[in-house]
């Protein structure tokens, strides 16, 4: 571990296949205005120009840039680790390369942390979707936290096990030291966020309770939503959260918004495609003795097998592909793909977030 330097912001970021949004994001980086910042950049093996393109704009940058390239390791919490040892700031924030900083509430949050030594993190209330091209989504993720009057660590605790998240940790402040107590992140676990997230709490709660946080009621980071992003993929998101129960809240029965992601899950796959997910571990097993899921499954069956829906699907079926996006099939051979139609409303840029 390098010395730690006081005052400084470390900004770990992580990328795979990102090369098209790689200036965008340290152009945002530049933008915060901080004198005292560097950034640990990691390409996870990209074979699309990432690490040429990230040498060429650390030529360009007033502050220490430190590019890292490994072979795909596709393990997020490892290689966050990894850009976290190589820098060295009292202050530690994590991105993805594909997401952007709202670069004035990055600054703001950096102030509170330099002007409290006893805040452990500061975090913004809000998150902001945006689209490949940067404009605003219609339909961002909203934070529970932003409509909460939050004051104790217990409190974003019960968030975490009831919601499955307080806050994106993009765009999160942290006092160094809270992450190196913690172990920073874990390696095994596939839900890098959550668990990070639960450690520092129950840290805070535990072994430093005098410690405070702060949150800003704004977002302090545009998160980029493609269809590699966790929460298109329902499988890995239950899986996530259920290795994440079984870990930290074993004691406990299964959340109702488990329940809710499952049915939804079996309600949109065939029996032979979800069946498999009870068998990831043992509190995904657990789920089949919930009343909700066996009644959900034994509909789902009645459906899949019944000959006279069978038919039915053969003769029209209808998927949903995500983004408000359907696929229709006919005799099993024509198909096409159409859109919900949406109100028309004007495209807003990132760089023109809260400007108009």
């Amino acid at each position: 571990m390098v010395g730690v330097e006081q005052g400084l912001l470390s900004i770990c970021c992580l990328g795979y296949k990102h090369a098209r949004y790689l200036s965008d994001n340290i152009c945002s980086i530049r933008a915060i205005g901080y004198e005292r910042l560097e950034v640990v950049a990691i390409d996870d093996g990209s074979a699309d120009g990432s690490i040429e393109l990230l040498r060429e704009l650390a030529k360009g940058v007033p502050f220490r840039m430190e590019v890292i390239a490994q072979e795909n390791t596709g393990n997020i919490g490892l290689n966050f680790n990894n850009a976290y040892r190589r820098s060295r700031g009292e202050l530690v924030t994590f991105i993805a390369l594909d997401d952007v900083y709202n670069p004035a509430v990055m600054r703001r949050q950096i102030d509170m942390m330099n002007d409290d030594p006893d805040l452990a993190f500061v975090t913004p209330s809000k998150s902001v979707g945006i689209d490949d091209n940067g404009f605003i989504k219609d339909k961002s993720p909203t934070l529970k936290l932003d409509s909460m009057d939050v004051r104790s660590v217990q409190e974003l605790l019960e968030l975490e096990y009831s919601e499955f998240g307080s806050f994106y940790i993009q765009g999160v402040i942290f006092r160094r030291d809270v992450i190196d107590a913690i172990g920073g992140f874990d390696e095994d676990m596939t839900g890098d966020d959550i668990v990070l997230r639960t450690k520092i709490f129950r840290y805070l709660q535990e072994r430093s309770p005098a410690r405070g946080f702060r949150i800003i009621r704004d977002n302090a980071c545009f998160y980029r939503l493609h269809d590699g992003n966790v929460h298109k993929n329902p499988a890995r998101q239950i899986r996530i959260v259920t290795e994440y129960l079984e870990r930290f809240w074993s004691d406990r029965d299964n959340p109702r918004v488990l329940l809710d992601w499952v049915c939804s899950y079996i309600e949109s796959y065939r029996f032979d495609e979800y069946i498999g997910f009870f068998a990831v571990n043992r509190r995904a097993a657990s789920l089949l003795r919930e009343e909700r899921i066996q009644t959900q499954i034994r509909r789902s069956v009645r459906e899949e097998f019944d000959s006279l829906r069978r038919l039915r699907r053969f003769i029209y079926e209808r998927k949903k592909l995500g983004d408000g996006k359907r696929r229709v099939i006919i005799l099993n051979c024509i198909r096409f793909d159409y859109s919900r139609a949406r109100p028309a409303t004007p495209a807003v840029h990132y760089s023109e977030y809260g400007k108009q």
